[in-house]
Parts: structure tokens; sequence; C-alpha cells
């Protein structure tokens, strides 16, 4: 079996999985192979299992599938799938039914189907005026790792320039539909944080948001939030982090943000900082 045509057979798999069929293939077979350049052993045991079955579908019934299929999941989630509910294949009829009644209400229901969004849906009106009070009102708004806190535009209450970011094709173009029902001016585009030109998209925007994503970065690549948080050019950045775990059971220590805190002093950045009960976030002025 060719080893293009077997990672597109695995990529299929792996987003089988609902909270992963937003991803694209390229995105998910990039994630293969990252995770064979990080175990050589592994890759070797895979690769010669293939060799040894007669097509995908005698590979598909083995042990060395199942645990690629797994390791490469349980990444893509830290990254993606987690945030993502139960009801989250409803967002394309409730925008339906927000074209039709534009109301507080009607945003309300998409909002409610991250589980980021769903957390801070109390508290939007608050999270915008603290930080318009300190950025001053935008013009220009980029939304990196943005989910699906572009529909919380309402509750911002000015009418700035908007671009969303974020991995999934899918997601981008159901924003775009979004930003188009409700006379937005804006664009949606599917960004990787971890190699695209993160300089080059946040340039000339006034306000930069990066809500709960680093934690998530990291995870995919060590070290990665201290080169995208440099290389961000807005002239604001509002980085906010979970201060409780999913479902808010568990407290997450500020220990865990230490090296935010670190490197905020070490660039020498105003910042300044308020907290919901399950979230914080950083205003940095650069």
């Amino acid at each position: 079996m060719e080893t293009e045509e077997f990672l597109k057979k695995l990529a299929d798999d792996i987003i089988s999985k609902k909270e992963l069929s937003g991803l694209n293939h390229g995105f998910v077979i990039e994630k293969i192979k990252k995770t064979f350049d990080l175990d050589g052993k592994l890759k070797k045991r895979i690769l010669g299992k293939v060799e040894r079955c007669s097509g995908y579908e005698q590979f598909r019934r083995t042990k060395e599938h199942d645990e690629l299929l797994k390791k490469t999941r349980s990444e893509l989630r830290e990254v993606y799938g987690v945030f993502i509910l139960e009801d989250y294949k409803k967002r394309t009829a409730l925008l339906e039914e927000l074209k039709r009644n534009p109301s507080r209400e009607a945003h309300d229901k998409i909002l409610a189907l991250h589980q980021s969004t769903k957390e801070r849906l109390p508290y939007y009106d608050y999270v915008y005026r603290k930080i318009f009070e300190t950025t001053g009102i935008p013009r220009k708004i980029v939304d990196l790792a943005c989910g699906l806190n572009p529909v919380s535009y309402p509750y911002m209450e000015c009418r700035a320039e908007y671009l969303a970011c974020d991995i999934s094709d899918e997601d981008m173009k159901f924003i775009e539909e979004y930003f188009k029902a409700r006379n937005i001016k804006g664009a949606a585009v599917r960004v990787d944080l971890i190699k695209d030109d993160v300089a080059g998209l946040t340039a000339g925007f006034d306000v930069c948001f990066l809500f709960k994503a680093l934690d998530s970065l990291e995870a995919t690549k060590r070290n990665i939030s201290r080169t995208i948080m440099k290389n961000i050019s807005s002239s604001h950045v509002v980085v906010s982090f979970a201060t409780k775990s999913i479902g808010g059971k568990k407290s997450i220590g500020n220990e865990r943000r230490s090296w935010f805190d670190k490197l905020i002093k070490k660039e020498r950045w105003d910042c300044s900082v308020f907290e919901l009960p399950n979230e914080i976030f950083y205003i940095i002025k650069k």
C-alpha cells in the first residue's frame, strides 16, 4: 500500500469521530506524521505491519491500527475536540434560526455548543466591557483559535472589522456564513498557529483575542506559546486561561501559568488582569 494512501485512509478513520469531524485531512495527516517523527519505533512497527497486510481493511483490524488511532485522536482532542459539545452538529440549524430572528437568545444557543463559549455566556457583557476599557473600542479584531467566539459579536457593542482564525475549514465556513448573515465586515480563515505566519496575520489589528488556546498548543509543541506571543503584532493581545477543569470540578493552580507571568515580566509588556469563575484574562499592550 502506498504511504499517502495509507495516511489518507487513516485520517478518514480518525475524523470519523464527531468531535474531530471538522478537521481537514491535511492537518490530520500532518499530525500522524508528527507522531511518527516523535516515535521512530512506533513508525517502524506500524509500517512493518502495513507491509504485511494485504490492504488497509486488513490493517484496520490490527492492534497497531487501534494504537495509532487512539494516540493521534488523543493529541487532536488537546487542540480541538475537547471543547466540542454533544449538540455541536446542531449549529447549522441554529444559524438558520438566527437568520430569521437574530436575537441575543439565538446567538446564545449557538455559543452554548462549545465548552469555552458556554462557560463564558453569563459574563460576555462584562468581559468585553473590561477589555475595551483598557484597549479602547477597536476598529479591527483578530481572533486566534476562535472556536465559536465570533458569534459573541453582539456582546461587543461595536462595529469592528473581524478576522476569525481556527484550524477547522468546516468551522471557518460556518463563521463566514454567520458574518454574511449579520452583515459583519469580516472573514474567517483556516490557520495553524504552530506553523503559520502569526506576525503577518495579526499586523494592523487593534486587538488580538487568544482565549483558552495556549495550554492546548503547548501540549502539542513545547514552547510554541512563547513564539506565538512574541510574534503577535497587534496593538493589544487578550489571552485567557482556564482556572478550572472542564466541568468545573477541579481548580487549576496559578503555577500552571507561572511561565506566562515570567514571559510578561521578561518582555516588559504592560498588563492588566481580571477573572471570571472559570477563566482568567490578561490584557497586554505590546
